[in-house]
């Protein structure tokens, strides 16, 4: 299993049980069930390949009848009752929120969702704010050259984030994280190239360029306060 899952595995607390939304291998459930996790555990995915894959991971790791397969939609086919935590990893932020948007019985306190956005997270950190949700934990963790994001988050109050948290998560959960320096100045490049082409364009976008200029100072104030 890659840093990535580990890390989702490491934020994950035993409970009542868990759904792994598009578990492609079924690494994450496999990898629960082998060191102790005691609720149930759901490995879903809307292709049967995957969910095959799944099947002969947990039969290579001799836990085949502790996680149940659900051939579905994102969570249509997941049981609320049996469940306390949503894990739904390494797909586009946008796609992500098409999977909450669809399932209204998420918003409720009772579930943990741990949520690792490949695209997007500023649409998915914005669906999240704008729902009732509040950022609990956001991780940092580079595999194979890549940084990741991790969020774990749980339907309790609003907040509010800068258009700079949007991109970079919420400064008090990441000024920590041993990645943060590198991550801010990855978006800060991004952003200072985004601003340059917008100043440089005949027609300027000017909303775009607002925004750009607000993350951009959000991004240098974090920068400012971890040294």
């Amino acid at each position: 299993m890659n840093k990535r899952l580990h890390t989702i595995a490491n934020m994950v607390k035993d409970g009542k049980g868990l759904i792994d939304v598009g578990t492609d291998h079924g690494y994450l459930p496999a990898y629960l069930a082998v060191n102790g996790y005691s609720g149930f555990l759901f490995a879903s995915d809307i292709n049967a390949g995957p969910l095959n894959a799944a099947r002969k991971t947990a039969s290579d790791c001799s836990v085949e009848n502790r996680i149940n397969y659900l051939l579905c939609d994102g969570l249509d086919g997941c049981p609320p009752d049996q469940i306390d935590t949503i894990v739904i990893a390494g797909m586009g932020g946008d796609l992500i929120c098409r999977i909450l948007d669809k399932a209204d019985w998420c918003l409720d306190h009772r579930y943990t969702l741990i949520l690792q956005p490949m695209t997007k997270a500023e649409v998915l950190r914005y669906w999240l704010v704008n729902n009732g949700f509040s950022l609990e934990e956001e991780r940092l963790v580079r595999d194979g050259g890549i940084l990741y994001q991790i969020i774990r988050t749980r339907f309790s109050q609003n907040m509010t984030l800068s258009d700079a948290e949007l991109y970079a998560g919420s400064f008090e959960n990441i000024r920590d994280e041993m990645l943060c320096a590198e991550w801010l100045e990855l978006l800060l490049h991004r952003f200072e190239k985004e601003e340059k082409g917008l100043l440089a364009a005949e027609r300027q976008e000017k909303a775009r360029l607002s925004v750009c200029k607000s993350v951009l100072d959000g991004l240098r104030e974090m920068k400012g306060k971890l040294t």
